[in-house]
């Protein structure tokens, strides 16, 4: 029976967000615009943008059975060359901080690496991988500011100088521990559940900013790169994409995500 009921809710996700379409139009902006990316450049007032419906995370645990995040506004741009997203939601608190207690505003798009007909909107099959971006505010704050420490949390806690236990992850090379981030954006990818992995090359670029109680992130990519973990992006050949959001006041954080199915995407002609 929830098998069912699963099946039910996947086709009925399905059939409203392929009713919708995302365009990537094409501007006249040089490589500026795309490896230094601003959320309130004036560009972005040139294009219209498509509200995507999100829905709660309950295909597998931990779920959840309401948003946090009811929906987001999406516009897209191309040069021929790379391509950058804005999105946009509404959030009341800026979360930018991790503890037992506390959890980051995210975001993350998704794209399949071939087909996406061939794979899972849910994080992929196995040898049917997708390819993510992942934006986080923590990221964003270490990028804007300086690496947070716990004592930034918590003024009054007391640690030692143990070289040794700070560096195990750091010198891991652990995406999430890393001291000095160069970028507020993660790269991964994935063939279902459980398999998330952070992609060896980074090239993806992005920014949040945090305004009137609204988030404005932009992500940026190459469309075609030599990393066969990117997706090749055709001008005017469709193409499919999915997104996530988590709202730290909520304490979403994981599994327990916002997210959007498959919606058809196009980069529009010159």
């Amino acid at each position: 029976m929830i098998r069912i009921l699963l099946t039910c809710l996947f086709m009925l996700v399905s059939a409203s967000a392929m009713s919708q379409e995302i365009t990537a139009r094409f501007v006249k902006a040089d490589d500026t615009f795309f490896k230094k990316p601003d959320p309130l450049a004036a560009q972005w007032n040139k294009v219209a943008a498509t509200t995507i419906s999100l829905f709660p995370q309950n295909i597998t645990t931990p779920s959840v059975y309401q948003t946090s995040v009811a929906s987001l506004d999406v516009r897209a741009l191309h040069n021929g060359d790379s391509m950058a997203l804005l999105l946009v939601w509404e959030d009341p608190t800026q979360n930018m901080n991790v503890s037992l207690d506390h959890f980051s505003d995210a975001c993350a798009i998704q794209f399949p690496i071939h087909k996406a007909e061939a794979t899972s909107p849910f994080m992929g099959n196995k040898n049917a991988p997708v390819a993510i971006t992942h934006w986080k505010a923590i990221w964003q704050r270490d990028v804007d500011t300086r690496y947070q420490q716990v004592t930034d949390l918590y003024p009054n806690t007391w640690t030692d100088s143990d070289r040794f236990g700070k560096s195990v992850a750091i010198d891991a090379k652990n995406p999430v521990s890393q001291i000095r981030r160069a970028s507020p954006v993660e790269e991964l990818i994935a063939e279902g559940f459980g398999t998330l992995t952070t992609q060896q090359h980074q090239d993806a670029r992005g920014k949040g900013i945090w305004k009137d109680g609204k988030w404005f992130v932009v992500l940026t990519r190459l469309l075609k790169s030599k990393d066969k973990q990117d997706p090749a992006l055709d001008i005017g050949k469709r193409t499919s994409i999915a997104f996530a959001l988590w709202e730290g006041g909520h304490k979403d954080v994981g599994a327990r995500k916002n997210y959007a199915m498959w919606t058809p995407f196009v980069l529009e002609k010159k």
